[in-house]
């Protein structure tokens, strides 16, 4: 059997690397009755044209017999990096390729990142395995809320904080909050949402209490990261993010520990309803995200 290589994703692999990704977790999504994450090769291919821009470094893809059957992404955010995607074209799954890739992407990381993280689809056992192979562990059930286009959204009551919308003098103190319910400051993440996202913050006199963040890509939007003191303040800002963020022909999702019952349950009264289940899995240290938390999205968490 022919072994596939790896090397470097480069620019002119966008095209196929994200035909790839589309077949991918299109193929695997049908194949169980899932609603498929992944709806069009064009929005794959500017998917992957984002993550150049926005993580060059971190690309990946296996090449077999001259051509692109694989890819897949690493992005560090010492002392923490996460996966994701990584995607094996359905012709040639089976043959090692997927394990290739993570383990290629773990060795890049590096010794010194003592944690690395993925978001896994719970319904593939196939890559389940593939992962708990490759040294990972489930921590944390997911579950990912999903906001129809054009539905309506339930306030909440007030929570007692001021929210408004973050500006580019809040930039440290964001980059700083965000950096303790994430695990590593990612400050690269923090100025494309401020640049092209939107931004709230909920302050308690000067205090930061919470903020959370948004931003449309392709056809979706993704609501998080968010952190907060509490609950309340937590989903007063959700709950109003998700009002400036949600459209016509936008659907809103949202990836949030399934076991923060207030969240789930604070969420599913705002209008959300649930989407797909997954695993946060780790490599190395660390335990599950922390309380009133939610996810940037599964590449980035």
């Amino acid at each position: 059997m022919t072994m596939a290589t790896i090397r470097v994703l480069e620019e002119r692999d966008a095209e196929r690397a994200g035909d790839v990704n589309f077949l991918a977790f299109y193929d695997v999504a049908l194949r169980h009755g899932q609603t498929p994450v992944v709806t069009t090769p064009a929005d794959a291919r500017s998917y992957v044209r984002h993550l150049l821009s926005f993580d060059p470094l971190g690309g990946l893809v296996a090449e077999l017999d001259g051509g692109i059957v694989g890819m897949a992404w690493l992005h560090q955010r010492r002392p923490v990096a996460t996966i994701g995607p990584v995607a094996v074209d359905p012709r040639v799954q089976g043959r090692g390729i997927g394990r290739l890739l993570v383990e290629r992407c773990i060795e890049a990381a590096g010794p010194r990142i003592p944690q690395v993280r993925l978001v896994h689809e719970s319904f593939n056992a196939r890559s389940l395995g593939l992962y708990l192979r490759t040294g990972f562990r489930v921590v944390s059930p997911l579950v990912e809320l999903e906001l129809a286009p054009g539905a309506g959204v339930v306030g909440v009551g007030p929570s007692g904080a001021r929210v408004r919308a973050a500006g580019a003098g809040d930039r440290a103190r964001l980059v700083e909050r965000d950096a303790r319910a994430f695990g590593a400051p990612r400050p690269q993440s923090i100025e494309l949402y401020l640049r092209s996202g939107r931004a709230l913050i909920a302050e308690r006199g000067t205090a930061l209490a919470g903020y959370a963040f948004g931003i449309g890509l392709g056809p979706v939007a993704y609501l998080g990261s968010a952190s907060a003191d509490d609950a309340d303040v937590l989903l007063e800002l959700l709950a109003a993010l998700a009002i400036e963020l949600r459209g016509g022909h936008t659907a809103l999702r949202t990836l949030i520990p399934a076991n923060d019952r207030r969240l789930v349950e604070g969420l599913l009264g705002v209008g959300f309803r649930v989407f797909r289940a997954c695993h946060y899995m780790v490599r190395g240290g660390g335990t599950a995200p922390p309380s009133n938390y939610v996810l940037m999205n599964g590449d980035f968490m």
